[in-house]
């Protein structure tokens, strides 16, 4: 799924990325199915994807202007088994889809995977390495406190659709709905843990809802993951 909004031009680089992904994932095997939402897209945004995509995927208008849903609504519109996100300003690493795949099917617990690393550019510039939850790393109490995982996902389509994201409302101060979403999805037996070997590269923007919601001093929505914690005094 590609996420669009505003992007411009800066949509091209990402569309090249997931292009190179299905090009390589067809290669070792697997159907993809390419659905872009374009949520309150820009003119340039929009006639950009359009020109530039595939004749065999999916572009479908959204008026949500709220991350959460967007990906909800691709969730439900999709076919496949599996869910991967990518969001217009990102790139996948060129074997991202097909080393997902690869480990989710060798696996039957209820798993969400995510790259082992993250390179930030543009408005700041660092590397984030995912935390496994079944390596030593991973510390419970510390989820309550920092989100150990990005939005660029990959899970098989039940799980996104068993716990879908919370909507961010900056009005009242609630925000962070990816995080919000890896704690739930934990609360409900799921395990996050990376794909060994797998990057995304992800540009960290001057504004964005991240950025407005810790200007509002917002906080995710109440969850059952921080509702044990609180409950036995974080």
């Amino acid at each position: 799924m590609l996420n669009a909004h505003r992007e411009g031009l800066i949509a091209k680089p990402s569309l090249d990325s997931l292009k190179r992904n299905v090009t390589h994932a067809q290669g070792a095997g697997f159907d993809v199915e390419v659905l872009i939402i374009l949520d309150r897209a820009d003119r340039l945004t929009r006639a950009m994807l359009e020109s530039q995509s595939e004749r065999d995927f999916r572009l479908v208008e959204t008026d949500f202007g709220d991350p959460g849903k967007a990906r909800n609504f691709a969730v439900e519109a999709a076919k496949g088994q599996y869910v991967a996100f990518l969001d217009a300003d990102d790139l996948w690493g060129e074997t991202w889809l097909a080393s997902a795949a690869l480990i989710a099917a060798s696996r039957k617990e209820p798993i969400v995977w995510h790259p082992e690393i993250c390179v930030y550019f543009g408005a700041a510039k660092h590397v984030f390495c995912h935390v496994d939850m079944e390596e030593k790393s991973f510390k419970p109490a510390g989820l309550a406190i920092e989100n150990y995982w990005t939005s660029l996902s990959f899970a098989s389509r039940e799980i996104y659709v068993q716990t879908p994201y919370p909507t961010t409302d900056l009005t009242s101060g609630f925000g962070f709905e990816d995080w919000a979403w890896n704690m739930e999805t934990i609360s409900r037996g799921v395990i996050h843990k990376v794909v060994p070997g797998t990057g995304h590269v992800i540009r960290r923007k001057a504004e964005s809802v991240s950025i407005a919601t810790v200007r509002v001093q917002g906080i995710t929505r109440p969850n059952s993951y921080i509702l044990q914690f609180l409950g036995r005094g974080l």
